[in-house]
């Protein structure tokens, strides 16, 4: 069966945080993934909101973790992250392969300083947000990292490193599925004609959402995969999260 994923920053509100523990229990969401915010300490009361959910944890891109270069002042901050981990007793903490300059190899050096087994290595977009280059966005530079760590594949990144290879995203979705094997995923919208990170609304994107959706139907019919919806948040509440759930079930 596929679990659905509800994104939370460490940084949201605690009346957020309230309502997603709300959302875990009614089961309009299975679970929650938490992104670490070191712009703001962890008040592990409001996290503790939602320790009878399911929790992963996504680890922060800034403050240099975006290059992947990791100095004993990111090693430092990946502590706070796995503190936070351990808190949730989570299973899974997501992290970047990280962005041009630095290279494969440098990229595993760093790995090494951080090695945990709960972690998986998300596939990028063709640029992210800023525009830069990123690693692990095409077929070939994902292969040695999988061979390493799961892949976490996310499917609007996948669309976004298509339209920068020029390829088609169907094939391409299905070529990394197919060989790579992940069980746990990322989906936002965006334009499919642009390389560049967006993660809007999925309502009214123009790509195939039900394609998607029964892609992932399909491969969970004999295990368990988690969806996390990486959305936006409005209005200081989780309705357009649930506005993105209910859209990807029915479309």
């Amino acid at each position: 069966m596929i679990k659905y994923g509800l994104k939370l920053w460490s940084s949201n509100t605690v009346a957020e945080f309230q309502e997603a523990a709300d959302l875990c229990t009614r089961k309009i969401f299975d679970f929650a993934e938490v992104y670490y915010d070191p712009d703001q300490e962890i008040d592990y009361d409001k996290l503790g909101l939602l320790k009878d959910c399911e929790v992963s944890i996504h680890a922060t891109n800034s403050h240099g973790w975006h290059e992947f270069f990791l100095t004993d002042y990111h090693v430092a901050m990946w502590q706070n992250i796995l503190k936070m981990a351990d808190f949730f007793r989570t299973e899974k903490i997501v992290v970047h392969a990280g962005a041009v300059p630095h290279t494969f190899e440098t990229f595993l050096e760093n790995l090494k300083k951080i090695d945990d087994p709960r972690i998986l290595v998300e596939n990028m977009a063709g640029l992210d947000i800023y525009k830069h280059d990123m690693h692990g966005r095409t077929f070939e530079e994902l292969q040695p990292i999988a061979q390493l760590k799961p892949i976490c594949f996310d499917f609007e990144k996948a669309i976004k490193s298509a339209c920068f290879q020029k390829i088609d995203y169907k094939d391409f979705i299905l070529k990394c599925v197919n060989e790579f094997k992940p069980r746990y995923f990322h989906i936002s919208g965006g334009d499919k004609n642009s390389p560049v990170d967006e993660h809007k609304d999925l309502m009214g994107v123009n790509f195939d959402v039900a394609w998607i959706r029964e892609l992932l139907k399909s491969i969970s019919e004999d295990e368990d995969m988690r969806l996390v919806f990486e959305t936006a948040k409005k209005d200081g509440n989780l309705k357009n999260d649930v506005a993105n759930l209910e859209y990807f079930k029915r479309v």
